[in-house]
């Protein structure tokens, strides 16, 4: 290896990599049970933009390394006492000192964990795409908590409260529905009359609140599952959706309104 090629790797090519490297595992800790890194095309790119920026930093760190002996002691001094200047507190955003001593990273990295939250929530809403009917939720939202279950024990409390959130939202739009069919249903002529708008306007009020609340538990398997799971995932949607899910024998046991609620603790 001539001595061009060793200098190039020594002062350029390693720098980069171990920077890059480093700053990978530390998104990849900071990513866990908050979405994937790379969810979509757009968080994609911003990982590897924050990659980048930091194998650049690690070069200019390098060759800056040997220059800093030659600043002044007052410019050492002026810049200890810098850091050790109180600051206001920020929980929410990235503080502009932050975003401007890491030449962008900092800002980059906050705009892709936002992008990782969109992600989740985007694939959420795809997946709950196709459930028209209060029943088919059901029957998914039970499977998926016993699937979460199995595959989280620790999480166990967390994803009762938010399978029982999702099942009160469904018995209130399966409540809600009976009786909109219930007042359109003429006694005498036993013919169903047309929808008001009011009575529109309940049913898809309470079913979407019902969709929220099932997206509450989808979103927990989206942010502390792998990628990998989503052909299982899949598979218990399709179940769901099926026209023979009731026949399933792993539908759960169908009770009665008052008994559901008495038997919670």
């Amino acid at each position: 290896m001539t001595s061009y090629h060793h200098g190039w790797l020594a002062g350029y090519a390693l720098p980069a990599m171990l920077s890059a490297g480093l700053a990978w595992v530390g998104l990849a800790r900071h990513s866990v049970g908050k979405g994937w890194l790379l969810g979509s095309w757009r968080s994609t790119g911003l990982a590897l933009l924050v990659l980048v920026l930091t194998g650049l930093v690690g070069i200019a760190a390098g060759l800056a390394l040997p220059h800093l002996a030659k600043l002044p002691p007052v410019a050492a001094g002026l810049a200890t006492g810098v850091t050790t200047m109180p600051r206001k507190r920020q929980e929410d955003t990235t503080q502009p000192y932050l975003k401007f001593m890491t030449l962008g990273i900092a800002w980059f990295r906050e705009r892709l964990e936002y992008r990782m939250c969109l992600d989740a929530h985007s694939w959420c809403a795809r997946f709950l795409d196709g459930f028209e009917k209060s029943t088919q939720l059901r029957v998914f939202v039970h499977e998926l908590k016993n699937y979460l279950v199995d595959r989280h024990p620790t999480l166990t409390k967390t994803i009762a409260n938010l399978f029982d959130a999702a099942d009160e939202a469904m018995i209130h739009a399966l409540e809600v529905q009976t009786k909109t069919e219930e007042a359109r249903r003429d006694i005498g002529t036993g013919w169903m009359r047309e929808p008001t708008d009011e009575e529109v306007y309940q049913c898809r009020s309470a079913f979407g609140e019902a969709i929220n609340r099932c997206g509450d538990l989808l979103l927990c398997a989206y942010l502390h599952g792998r990628r990998t799971e989503q052909a299982e995932l899949g598979t218990l949607r399709a179940k769901a959706l099926a026209n023979d899910a009731f026949n399933s024998s792993s539908l759960p046991a169908q009770q009665r309104r008052f008994s559901l609620r008495r038997n919670r603790t």
